[in-house]
């Protein structure tokens, strides 16, 4: 970690500075932590990685009774009407997706969202933007089956995709060791490359 410039000053300016409200140095992440954070993240990316395999599509069929209980044990008021009025309308059966409307297109959406999640994070691409969508989807894990399980299980997979979110452990043993200064230095004349540099 390096010595801020405040420090060197003087011992009076020093004094008169701290009254001002004084800014504390960045924290520089060591090579060693750069590496455990990313080794996280390829964790974290094969944990939603594993997860696609029970769900398969075309029918996502076991997606279908995780659904059901989401919608029967939710611990946000309405979140389980939400359910009911989308991924469960017109469905006939508790124990089968036969005669549900759109229960097919949307759980073809969140197992995409999921693949997304996992490429993302397996392979450091766009890392933040995977730890979002992680996050997102760890959140309504977490409303959805918060009592039907351990109660900490998706809380801690929330604060996971949280930590990722907030430290760019892609640029680890990941794409966006590459990506992240093309990115930036485009970024100096395009808004939109600015932004898209913000999620690596």
């Amino acid at each position: 970690m390096s010595i801020s410039s405040s420090a060197r000053k003087p011992k009076g300016a020093a004094a008169t500075g701290a009254g001002e409200g004084a800014v504390a140095p960045p924290i520089t992440l060591s090579e060693r932590s750069s590496t455990g954070l990313a080794l996280l993240r390829i964790l974290v990316g094969y944990l939603w990685f594993q997860q696609l395999f029970w769900k398969l599509p075309p029918t996502f069929a076991g997606l279908y009774r995780y659904v059901v209980r989401e919608s029967q044990h939710a611990i946000l008021p309405g979140y389980g009407a939400l359910l009911q009025h989308t991924f469960l309308a017109g469905c006939s059966s508790l124990s089968s997706p036969v005669g549900c409307t759109a229960f097919v297109p949307l759980a073809a959406c969140v197992w995409t969202a999921e693949l997304l999640v996992a490429i993302s994070l397996l392979f450091g691409l766009f890392t933040r933007f995977g730890a979002i969508l992680a996050t997102v989807l760890s959140v309504q894990l977490y409303v959805g089956l918060a009592y039907t399980e351990w109660i900490w299980t998706y809380g801690m997979l929330v604060l996971l995709a949280l930590v990722l979110v907030a430290v760019p452990a892609g640029r680890r043993l990941g794409v966006d060791l590459w990506l992240a200064p093309r990115l930036q230095a485009a970024g100096q004349r395009h808004r939109l490359t600015r932004i898209a540099s913000w999620f690596v």
